[in-house]
């Protein structure tokens, strides 16, 4: 199995043999999912009144373009 995490930009170019490889490196673990347990709201008056109704901060991501970043 080849080191995948010491140098990304060394990594084989993607075929047959290395496939698992590349997957298992650009798969997360559980330590970088943590945001999927946060209640999110994509409505900005429901998350203002959950907000303020639990004495919390509304944090606003906001984009422009694609959200894959294809713009």
């Amino acid at each position: 199995m080849t080191n995948l995490s010491s140098k990304p930009a060394r990594m084989a170019a993607l075929d047959g043999t290395n496939f698992r490889d590349h997957l298992r490196f650009i798969r997360p673990v559980a330590g970088e999912l943590q945001w999927r347990e946060i209640p999110w709201q994509s409505d900005l008056r429901e998350g203002v009144r959950l907000a303020k109704e639990q004495g919390k901060p509304v944090f606003l991501w906001t984009m422009n373009g694609n959200p894959l970043g294809c713009t």
